[in-house]
């Protein structure tokens, strides 16, 4: 799978809600827990120094077990929905 930052099929008009459930591509079921605008930085492996970067906290189960809170851009979030 190419990697979801590269692709450049997002659909702008997807709407993505809190305590909302989406089918994800490598999680199945996630919750989205929280969305939330303008950090300074998301860690080590995005850098999210813009203002205008959305990031999506969501919660899922892998392979049959609670998975702590993960966290993606918006971007890339909604290119791993299925």
């Amino acid at each position: 799978m190419a990697d979801p930052a590269d692709r450049s099929d997002v659909d702008a008009d997807r709407v993505v809600e809190r305590d909302e459930t989406y089918e994800h591509e490598q999680y199945g079921t996630v919750e989205v827990t929280g969305i939330w605008k303008g950090v300074s930085e998301l860690d080590a492996t995005y850098d999210a120094d813009e203002q205008d970067v959305y990031i999506v906290r969501y919660t899922a189960d892998e392979d049959g077990n609670r998975v702590d809170e993960l966290t993606d851009t918006l971007s890339v979030f909604l290119v791993s929905l299925v």
